[in-house]
C-alpha cells in the first residue's frame, strides 16, 4: 500500500490521520478518505507490539537440552528470610567472625584471616596471597560458600564450598596432597601447621628434620622459630606431624577419627547455651548419646596440662625453656642457643640481636604493610647471660620443645586425639629424662 511506504514513523502516521481528520470534518466524507484512516490505524497498531526491536540471535541449549532447575524449589531451601536469618546470628557467635579481621591483611596472615586472602588461595593453589591486601574484610559466608552449580541432585556439599580438594599442607616435608574428605578439605586449608613448602620462604619456621640423631647439635637461633602456630586441629586430628622419635610406635587414629569437622563442630544448635550449627562451637548436649550425659572432655584436658607442664619445667631445668608472660598468661618461651648470625650464646657474647616491630610500618597512602628491619643488636647483660644454656641445642630436645608447642597451641588441649597427643608428650618426657 503506498500510504506504508510513504509513513514510516508514528509522527508522520498521526500527522496523516490529522489532516484526514480535518478533511472528513470540513468536506463530505468518501470512501477513499475511510479507507486511508483505517489503513493508517492497522500500521499504528502493527508498529506498536514490535517496538522491542528485532530478535537477537538463538542462545544455546542447556548441556542436557532441558530446562534448568526451578530456583523457588532449589535456592529458597536455604536462601529464606528465616533460615538466612539463624545462620547469620548463628555465625556471628562464632570465632571465625569475631577473630578474623582487616588487621591481619598481610600477605602471610591473610590467607585464613581475611575473605579476599582466602578465595584467593583456593582459586590459584598457592600457599600465601600475592600482596598485603589493604581494605580487607573479615570471613564472611561468601569466604567459605561459592555456589558452582544450582544442579543439586549429586554430592550437595561440594557445589557450594568454596573448596573440597585434596590440600597440599603447609610443611616442609609434606609435598604430596592429602585428601581429609571433601568438607574437610575446606577446614584444612587453614586449619593446619604454619609453614609453606619452600627453602626460599622468609616466613619463621623450623622443620623438623628427621634424619638427624636426636643425641646431635642444633643451633636454635634468633630469628628462627618452630611455632606452629595456633589452629593446627587437623595435624593432630589425624596424627601427624608431630616429632617422633626413632624406634618409638604412635598411635595416630583413635574412636573418633572416622568423624568429619562437622559432627562436632556444627552438629544440632542449641540455643540455650549458643552452641552448635554456625557457631562451630560444638554442642556438648548432642554427644550424650555415646557419653551418657558424663564429661569426657575435662579428663582429658586435664591430664594433657598436666603432661605439658612436666615437660616444660624439664625444659627449663635445661635451660632450653624460662617462663614468661604469653599474652600475659604465665607460661614457657624457647631460649635461643644461637644468634642470628649463628655464633653461640655462650656466657661471654657481648651482643644479642632483638627484634624490632616497630621498623614495620603501614603506609598511609596505600594501606600496605612495609616491612623494615627487623632485628638490631643490644647488649647481652651478665643477668640475661646467666640464663642461656650455653651450649647447641639437642635435636631431641628440640623435638621436645616442638612437641610442646604442637599441643599448647592446638587450643583444644588434647580433645582432637589425647591418644597421640597423650604419647607425643610422654615420650618426649621420656627422651629428656633419659638423655
Amino acid at each position: 500500500m503506498n500510504i506504508v511506504n510513504s509513513m514510516i514513523t508514528v509522527n508522520n502516521i498521526t500527522q496523516e490521520l490529522a489532516r484526514l481528520q480535518n478533511e472528513i470534518l470540513t468536506k463530505k466524507p468518501n470512501m477513499k478518505n475511510l479507507i486511508k484512516i483505517l489503513s493508517l490505524l492497522t500500521v499504528i497498531g502493527f508498529m506498536l507490539t514490535s517496538c522491542e526491536g528485532p530478535m537477537g540471535p538463538a542462545g544455546n541449549d542447556g548441556k542436557d537440552g532441558r530446562d534448568g532447575i526451578d530456583a523457588n524449589t532449589v535456592c529458597l531451601v536455604c536462601h529464606n528470610t528465616p533460615n538466612q536469618d539463624a545462620k547469620e546470628a548463628q555465625y556471628h557467635l562464632s570465632k571465625h567472625y569475631y577473630g578474623n579481621t582487616s588487621a591481619r591483611n598481610t600477605k602471610w596472615c591473610a590467607r585464613c584471616h581475611t575473605s579476599q586472602g582466602f578465595i584467593e588461595i583456593t582459586g590459584n593453589g598457592k600457599f600465601i596471597v600475592s600482596n598485603d591486601i589493604p581494605n580487607a574484610t573479615r570471613i564472611t559466608c561468601e569466604t567459605c560458600h561459592a555456589h558452582t552449580t544450582f544442579e543439586f541432585a549429586g554430592d550437595t556439599v561440594s557445589q557450594i564450598l568454596r573448596t573440597t580438594t585434596p590440600i597440599l599442607l603447609n610443611y616442609d616435608k609434606n609435598l604430596i596432597a592429602t585428601d581429609f574428605g571433601s568438607i574437610d578439605n575446606l577446614c584444612v586449608t587453614c586449619h593446619q601447621i604454619r609453614g609453606v613448602a619452600s627453602a626460599t620462604t622468609t616466613l619463621p619456621f623450623f622443620p623438623m628434620d628427621y634424619s638427624q640423631a636426636p643425641t646431635a647439635d642444633v643451633q636454635f637461633r634468633q630469628g628462627q622459630s618452630f611455632a606452629v602456630h595456633d589452629g593446627n586441629q587437623s595435624n593432630l586430628f589425624t596424627g601427624i606431624n608431630g616429632y617422633e622419635y626413632a624406634g618409638q610406635a604412635y598411635t595416630r587414629t583413635w574412636k573418633h577419627s572416622t568423624n568429619s569437622c562437622t559432627d562436632c563442630h556444627m552438629n544440632d544448635y542449641n540455643p540455650a547455651d549458643s552452641t552448635g550449627g554456625h557457631t562451630l562451637k560444638p554442642n556438648l548436649a548432642a554427644c550424650t548419646t555415646c557419653h551418657s550425659g558424663s564429661d569426657k572432655l575435662t579428663p582429658i584436658q586435664t591430664t594433657i596440662t598436666a603432661k605439658l607442664t612436666e615437660l616444660a619445667n624439664l625444659l627449663v631445668t635445661r635451660k632450653v625453656f624460662k617462663s614468661a608472660l604469653v599474652h600475659g598468661t604465665p607460661g614457657f618461651v624457647a631460649v635461643e642457643s644461637n644468634d642470628y648470625n649463628g655464633l653461640l650464646y655462650d656466657g661471654t657474647t657481648t651482643t644479642v640481636y632483638t627484634s624490632i616491630a616497630a621498623n614495620t610500618t603501614v603506609s598511609a597512602s596505600t594501606g600496605l604493610v612495609v616491612y623494615g628491619t627487623k632485628l638490631t643488636t643490644a647488649a647481652d647483660d651478665a643477668a640475661t647471660a646467666a640464663t642461656r644454656i650455653g651450649r647447641p641445642w639437642k635435636w631431641g630436645e628440640l623435638g621436645a620443645a616442638y612437641n610442646y608447642d604442637y599441643i599448647k597451641s592446638e587450643l583444644s588441649l588434647g580433645v582432637h586425639n589425647p591418644t597421640y597427643a597423650l604419647q607425643l608428650l610422654q615420650k618426649s618426657i621420656d627422651w629428656i629424662n633419659s638423655n
